[in-house]
């Protein structure tokens, strides 16, 4: 017959926790990883954009706006912009659940 001791999930559960918080730390690093290299691709490229459109933009404001708007600069500007912001979302998530999981694996320690 097994103790009450020998028969709780405490070993597996701890080490499936800290399994996973492994994993997310590494996925953490991957994703801040990829996000810092997809930065120094897309934010020169948004620079640039800006940086070219200034003297239309000194020019007439007007004629600033019509350019932003038109596809050859508001399409690629704008799938910059949201690739970033969508991998940031991520990398915030991310850090959000290795915080849960840390979290999950202190108050089962103190149990």
């Amino acid at each position: 017959m097994r103790l009450p001791d020998e028969l709780s999930p405490e070993p597996s559960t701890t080490a499936t926790r800290e399994a996973e918080r492994h994993r997310l730390a590494a996925g953490l690093a991957e994703s801040e990883s990829r996000l810092a290299e997809q930065a120094r691709l897309f934010v020169p490229l948004v620079a640039l954009a800006l940086i070219a459109a200034m003297p239309v933009w000194a020019n007439s404001l007007a004629r600033f706006l019509k350019l932003l708007a038109s596809p050859f600069v508001l399409l690629p500007v704008g799938f910059c912009i949201a690739h970033l912001v969508i991998s940031w979302r991520k990398i915030i998530r991310m850090r959000q659940r290795l915080d849960e999981a840390e979290r999950a694996i202190h108050e089962q320690k103190r149990e």
